[in-house]
């Protein structure tokens, strides 16, 4: 062994600690063939060896490439072995030939040795260029004889290369394991001197490593390129994008050459059959570019040019993406946000804010919502009486705009802008006398600073403008200018936001309306102590698949207003205050053990979601007090808002079904209102009912005329009661104190009895006829002659509940009540429309 690992040493040129196999097997079988037959007893013969015989331990797994990717008629490439030495393997015993080899005449042995195979090698690098054209031409002629066996890998292929372990298995498996003398010292000076590299030979070797190299770098790429093509991770890539990147290359090629090969790759490229093509239909039409290019080099720069043109459409297609998302959540926000408009305009401020962070190379901007109002001062020869007061900005602006006003008569943009409908973009700010700076300090951080400044118009759904939108750069660093596809992201943001302004709009208007509804209940029905209102939300549903089956419609309730029981007064839920349930976290549990006795209760904790799954009134106990929910629909059987009633601890004032069915005619009227204010949203045309409604904000106006439609219904109710329900009253001597102050109260309003009189029955008795029915049928208490005083109506009444004159007096004293009760809700609603009003959205606050 020591020998033989002398011979490893001596014959290992380049020190690599691994010989060519085939090599070595080729000269060990030429060196049993020409030495003399009286040398062969002493060694097996090795033309009857096998390939397995020749393992030293089991097939190591072979290191080979993919489908040889080169062109017809080149060299096929092999993977290049790392440069180190393996580790040290096991012995692996083989039995020896048991047969003696057959006696043959002696021969001389002959010095003649056969020769290697001859092959080209790659040139010094200093070698000129047309010597290296020369070689690679003289590989492809000897590509066309290298046997099959090379050029097609097998399904178990030895490895190329052979250690000094394997070759003193090999030389033993020859020698035997006690080797002649004579034939040891034979086997090494024919191998010594057979196993010469010639330069050329080293040459053809380094040009095989070269190639292989590139050809696995080459691999490398075009997966790394398919990967990165396939975006979705779908396994695939659509043949007319490929066509499309490569139809590009086409039109940058300038050279003749240049052109003809893009137009043969493109050819090549409509002739595939397959839409989609998978990766080794891609690897398979990289292998066709490269025989159409004949050239590595341009084959590299056509892997680079799609490389770099995909990694353009792929940023493009990411921040396209977000944006999207983007702009689905502004399409969603209006219908989840219970009716909050602050909550919707931070989140227009965030999503601009984010998408400049993220596509804008971090600049920080700053944007403005102003909207339109009639202004109040204004001269009646004014032509246009309305401004622009700011309601909503970013933060670093919140200080400087909000509650200021820009009036008709100012030379601005944003007046620009709302008078034209069209949007202005300034890209220096500086240099514009137009623009309008609140705060001129700013100018101090950088005498050199300057901005650009985008307007947009603020439009309903009918295209006409209601306000404006400014988006500024000022406290960003250079570049301030915006960026094409900035400034159509912005556009599409606004458009979404001018969409979902105008469903708020509407829902906002309605909300006095609520509020009058949540104020009428208890008044009407005197058991109910507490209301509260819900927003009913959808849960947008994300199908898992094309195929995904569609679930049934889901909500969220949003806690936006209730009554409070103490002070009489409807409080608006607002930020934190703004509860939301829903189904699986709902808290509504059983206070007490016992179930309910009334049988039209329910049995369900979250009966709120029962009452909207059902569409039917559910009644329930729920921390210790009777609930009954019920449920709102609009015309198209959609549930907006879910009314909970409180009736207290006391199962006795459980609601009957003749008080369930009064509660409902409430909510029918209001949703009456509700359909007549979303058609005047949509179409943009007032329709006033009477004069009073001309002078009358819009949220005003439908509360109010929710509330003359419930005055009405009263007056029908007392037209139906005749001079004999009067007679009652009109018997007593002196009437119960409960009586009496509603028929003062009645006197008083309708300006019948003056204030000194009302002491004295025996007048107030006089009046009790059919003229008193004719007049509370015809009162208007917004008729612009109507005058009365609510205050003193109200001090008379003090203390005085509708359970107290339902119980202590007498049906029609319980109508008149019921009838003085309408008219103060009316009269006070009114009332606050004389009062300077700002918009109906108030300002965001951070």
């Amino acid at each position: 062994q020591s020998a033989l690992t002398s011979l490893f040493r001596s014959i290992d040129k380049e020190q690599e600690n691994q010989l060519n196999r085939s090599h070595i097997l080729v000269l060990i079988k030429e060196f049993y063939s020409n030495i003399p037959i009286n040398m062969k007893k002493y060694i097996t013969n090795p033309l009857d060896w096998s390939d397995k015989d020749t393992v030293y331990s089991p097939t190591p797994t072979p290191s080979i490439l993919t489908t040889p990717f080169c062109p017809s008629g080149s060299i096929p490439i092999e993977t290049p072995k790392t440069l180190t030495t393996p580790a040290v393997q096991e012995t692996v015993e083989v039995e020896e030939p048991v047969e003696a080899p057959e006696p043959v005449v002696a021969e001389e042995a002959t010095d003649e040795s056969a020769s290697p195979e001859k092959s080209v090698r790659l040139p010094p690098e200093d070698d000129d260029e047309e010597e290296v054209k020369e070689l690679k031409h003289d590989i492809e002629l000897i590509g066309q004889e290298i046997p099959s066996h090379l050029t097609q890998p097998r399904e178990q292929e030895i490895d190329i290369k052979i250690n000094l372990e394997e070759f003193i298995y090999v030389t033993e498996r020859l020698l035997g394991e006690d080797p002649h003398p004579r034939a040891l010292t034979a086997l090494s000076e024919f191998l010594e001197d057979s196993f010469q590299e010639t330069p050329q030979q080293r040459q053809s070797r380094q040009l095989e490593e070269k190639l292989a190299a590139k050809h696995h770098a080459m691999m490398i790429k075009i997966n790394d390129l398919f990967d990165e093509w396939d975006v979705d991770k779908l396994g695939f890539l659509d043949r007319t994008e490929i066509l499309a990147v490569l139809s590009q290359w086409q039109k940058n090629s300038t050279k003749p050459y240049n052109i003809e090969m893009s137009k043969q790759i493109c050819k090549s490229v409509e002739a595939v059959e397959k839409k989609d093509l998978l990766r080794d239909d891609f690897l398979d039409l990289c292998q066709t570019f490269h025989k159409v290019l004949d050239s590595d080099d341009y084959m590299d720069r056509l892997l680079d040019f799609v490389h770099l043109v995909v990694q353009t459409q792929r940023g493009d297609l990411r921040r396209e993406r977000k944006r999207r998302r983007w702009l689905e959540v502004m399409e969603l926000l209006p219908k989840i946000s219970g009716s909050d408009h602050s909550l919707y305009f931070r989140s227009f401020f965030d999503i601009i804010e984010k998408d400049f962070a993220y596509h804008g190379t971090g600049r920080l901007i700053n944007a403005y919502i102003a909207l339109i109002e009639v202004d109040p001062d204004a001269d009646e020869e004014d032509e246009d009486k309305t401004l622009l007061r700011y309601v909503a900005s970013t933060t670093n602006d919140q200080n400087i705009l909000m509650g200021r006003t820009l009036y008709a008569t100012q030379k601005c943009i944003s007046n620009q802008v709302r008078r034209s409908g069209k949007a202005v973009y300034i890209n220096q700010i500086r240099n514009n006398n137009q623009v309008h700076l609140w705060a001129m300090d700013r100018w101090a951080v950088d005498e050199d600073r300057d901005g650009a400044f985008l307007v947009l118009p603020l439009k309903n759904d009918q295209e006409k403008v209601v306000g404006v939108v400014g988006v500024d750069t000022l406290l960003s660093a250079n570049p301030t200018q915006f960026l094409p596809h900035e400034i159509s992201f912005i556009q599409n943001v606004v458009r979404q936001l001018s969409s979902g302004f105008s469903f708020l709009d509407a829902r906002h208007k309605f909300s006095r309306t609520l509020i009058s509804l949540l104020e009428t209940i208890p008044r009407k029905e005197s058991a109910v102590l507490s209301t509260s209102c819900y927003v009913v939300e959808p849960v947008p549903h994300v199908p898992s698949g094309p195929e995904s089956p569609e679930k049934p419609d889901e909500y969220v309730l949003r806690h936006v207003m209730s009554l409070n029981p103490k002070t009489n007064i409807v409080e608006i839920m607002s930020g934190v205050n703004r509860e939301t349930i829903r189904r699986s976290d709902s808290t509504f549990r059983y206070s007490e053990d016992t179930a309910p006795d009334n049988p039209n209760m329910d049995g369900k904790r979250d009966y709120l979601f029962a009452c909207l799954d059902k569409r039917e009134n559910v009644q329930n106990r729920a921390y210790g007090t009777d609930h009954l929910a019920m449920c709102v629909e609009d015309k198209d059987k959609v549930p907006v808002f879910v009314i909970d009633l409180d009736t207290g601890k006391d199962k006795s004032k459980i609601l009957k079904q003749a008080q369930i069915k009064s509660v409902r005619n409430l909510l029918n009227k209001m949703v009456q209102v509700f359909e007549q204010l979303l058609e005047e949203v949509s179409s943009d045309e007032k329709k006033f009912e009477a004069d009073w409604e001309e002078t009358l904000p819009d949220d005003l106006r439908f509360a109010l005329r929710f509330e003359r439609m419930i005055l009405e219904d009263l007056k029908r109710r007392m037209s139906n009661m005749d001079v004999g329900g009067l007679s009652e009253i009109k018997s007593y001597n002196e009437p119960p104190a409960i009586i009496g102050t509603v028929i003062q109260v009645v006197m008083l309003m309708l300006g019948i009895c003056a204030e000194e009189e009302l002491q004295e029955w025996s007048k107030i008795k006089t009046h009790l006829n059919s003229e008193l029915l004719k007049k509370l049928a015809a009162f208007d208490p917004l008729a612009k002659d109507t005058k009365v005083d609510i205050h003193k109506a109200n001090d008379r009444l003090k203390g005085l509940t509708a359970a107290e004159v339902k119980k202590g007096g007498s049906m029609p004293t319980y109508l008149l009540y019921q009838w003085v009760i309408d008219v103060i809700s009316i009269i006070r609603v009114g009332e606050t429309s004389r009062y300077p009003r700002f918009y109906c959205f108030p300002p965001v606050l951070p």
